[in-house]
């Protein structure tokens, strides 16, 4: 109990010490839907080592100066995050006096004083049972926006090769350019927000959580996280090519103020589980047969 305090104290320290940051996150959580998911890291991460409490603090102690030595490395990014601020210059949201990079630097820094924390409280035993609940908490930090970039503009043209495919399986009368598709009555352009970037990440978070829980081996964990690019580049294609050709041959709204353009990001993620589960299905299945040759 007492080392359950301890932690519980040394978090509430770090949380008074990251507060700003912390607050611009849940602000930028809430104005831009890229990083909504970061709002349930924590209660994941909280979940996970509850679920594993018994393996995790089977075996305590303390280390005091390698746990302070990743609480003081945090403070340094934190510092240096406040002292190059003025160079990272890619804002988060609008209106308002922060960047992207900026709290990409602070959320590492607060990370990694939860973790220092951690070893603090439990030693270095219990931070090897529990590595998985708390290196999950990076999740919560931004992307910096060089690989935000390039994650969208790999999937935005990912998803206009995949649409593509799709269209000329439909038959349909189309010309493309680029990134455009022009049909008779419409004319379409894969852009940034067709990328899917949101349900990406939630995808990939998701891929990693089931690999934990659900595989043994680590090259069936990375196949499934590495699976995720091309299911989303399926579910983004049969996103775009359905509100395409409703627009076209039923009603130019599905393309402008439609619930299934502006809302319906929920029923396309169907497409992606529809392939995300029989993957997991498969992945156990070989799994459990190398079990049984090994025996």
């Amino acid at each position: 109990m007492r080392r359950h305090v301890g932690f519980a104290v040394l978090v509430l320290l770090g949380a008074a010490i990251y507060s700003p940051s912390v607050h611009s996150l849940v602000m930028l959580a809430f104005r831009n839907e890229t990083y909504s998911h970061v709002l349930i890291i924590p209660a994941v991460s909280l979940f996970l080592l509850w679920i594993e409490r018994q393996k995790v603090f089977s075996k305590t102690g303390t280390e005091l100066f390698p746990g302070a030595a990743v609480c003081v490395g945090g403070l340094v990014v934190y510092a240096l995050a406040f002292a190059i601020r003025d160079r990272l210059d890619s804002p988060a949201f609008r209106n308002q006096d922060i960047s992207n990079d900026f709290l990409t630097l602070c959320m590492l820094g607060a990370v990694a004083w939860v973790i220092g924390s951690f070893l603090v409280a439990y030693g270095r035993q219990a931070f090897k049972r529990a590595r998985f609940a708390l290196l999950f908490l990076v999740f919560a930090v931004p992307l910096p926006m060089f690989l935000l970039n390039a994650v969208i503009a790999a999937l935005q043209f990912a998803s206009a090769e995949a649409s593509d495919v799709v269209f000329k399986l439909t038959s349909v009368a189309y010309h493309r350019h680029g990134l455009v598709f022009e049909f008779p009555n419409v004319s379409v352009q894969v852009a940034e927000q067709c990328s899917g970037i949101r349900s990406s990440l939630s995808l990939f978070i998701l891929s990693i959580i089931t690999g934990h829980l659900f595989l043994g081996t680590f090259s069936r964990r990375l196949i499934l996280a590495l699976a995720i690019f091309p299911i989303a580049m399926v579910k983004n294609a049969f996103r775009i090519v359905t509100i395409t050709l409703l627009a076209n041959y039923v009603d130019m709204r599905f393309l402008t103020n439609h619930w299934i353009h502006s809302s319906g990001g929920i029923l396309f993620f169907a497409v992606a589980l529809v392939l995300f589960i029989p993957l997991v299905w498969a992945l156990r299945r070989t799994e459990a047969r190398l079990g049984r040759r090994t025996e």
